[in-house]
């Protein structure tokens, strides 16, 4: 790795930490731009597809720099006291949306993915997303108007995220998809709580999965595909049932979750079709034997044990 490498790296890790210690909201913008320079250069870590990096990458720039551009405006009128507007509020809220990938700001996430490599796509599906996931669930804790317009967000990202992977031929953008549809009930969790453990076992399980991928082992890239659907054997279906249970203790309306739901058996149609591909192609895909391991009894014991000790 290269010496550069080094510092963008530090520079993606700095960044979260920055936002979430920081107690003013230009620290925390300032937080957000530095993840977001650090991951700039880290996107073209591969050459394999270094025409289809720069397209992705140029467009990932522009989307964001549209973002930051909403979130400084729109923050520095709202959090600075020069206008009581909701329509600053809604900016704001859109701009995060843009950052994170959540409907209405996620039409550029599977194009994107599409033209990444493996460790690119998972930085900016994981370390990416932090910053701006403490600062949505502190503004959706302290503006308590906008908590019903964000739960109905999330479950038409969900909802979105579902149908999009179904128009999907590509493993890449699929996950992209994918990301959506997770990052809704993410969204549902930054209200009703579990935020964190949601979005820790779905980096984990996505991790995984990218190197299974990465590593061309058929049953294990099509048990970590199918875990990320949240079935209950899998390890994925701990963060959906924390938020489900969450949701339903805080009193909110099922109506609200009714989208989420819908959007996580659509999605599980283009799980299931990935996971057939994958497995089916045993001559494509050829692994070890202790990947395939690691990837049973992560993806499918760690649910059993849940299930059966806590549930």
């Amino acid at each position: 790795m290269a010496s550069a490498n080094v510092l963008f790296i530090c520079l993606l890790f700095l960044g979260p930490l920055v936002s979430i210690s920081a107690s003013n909201w230009v620290i925390c913008w300032v937080g957000i731009e530095l993840s977001f320079l650090g991951l700039i250069p880290l996107l073209f870590l591969s050459n394999s597809y270094m025409s289809l990096n720069k397209e992705s990458s140029l467009k990932y720039f522009c989307v964001q720099a549209l973002g930051s551009a909403f979130l400084f405006i729109s923050g520095m009128v709202m959090y600075m006291g020069l206008s009581d507007s909701k329509i600053f509020e809604s900016m704001f809220l859109l701009s995060l949306c843009i950052k994170l990938g959540v409907f209405p700001g996620h039409f550029w996430v599977p194009s994107v993915l599409a033209g990444l490599e493996w460790v690119p796509s998972y930085l900016l599906l994981s370390i990416q997303k932090v910053a701006p996931l403490a600062l949505m669930a502190n503004f959706l804790g302290s503006h308590t108007f906008f908590q019903s317009s964000a739960l109905v967000l999330g479950g038409l990202s969900a909802l979105v995220g579902g149908l999009i992977g179904n128009n999907q031929t590509s493993v890449r953008a699929m996950i992209g998809a994918s990301s959506v549809a997770h990052t809704g009930w993410v969204i549902i969790g930054a209200i009703c709580g579990c935020l964190w453990i949601y979005f820790g076992i779905y980096c984990v399980v996505l991790g995984l999965s990218m190197f299974c991928l990465w590593e061309g082992n058929a049953m294990a890239s099509s048990m970590s595909l199918l875990s990320l659907s949240g079935l209950p054997p899998f390890i994925m279906f701990i963060g959906k049932w924390s938020i489900i249970k969450a949701a339903l203790w805080d009193s909110v309306s099922m109506s609200f979750l009714v989208l989420p739901l819908l959007g996580t058996v659509i999605s599980l149609v283009f799980y299931l079709k990935f996971t057939y591909s994958f497995y089916l192609d045993s001559t494509k895909f050829k692994g070890s034997s202790l990947s395939s391991f690691l990837s049973l009894s992560m993806f499918n014991f760690i649910g059993v044990i849940y299930l059966v000790m806590v549930v």
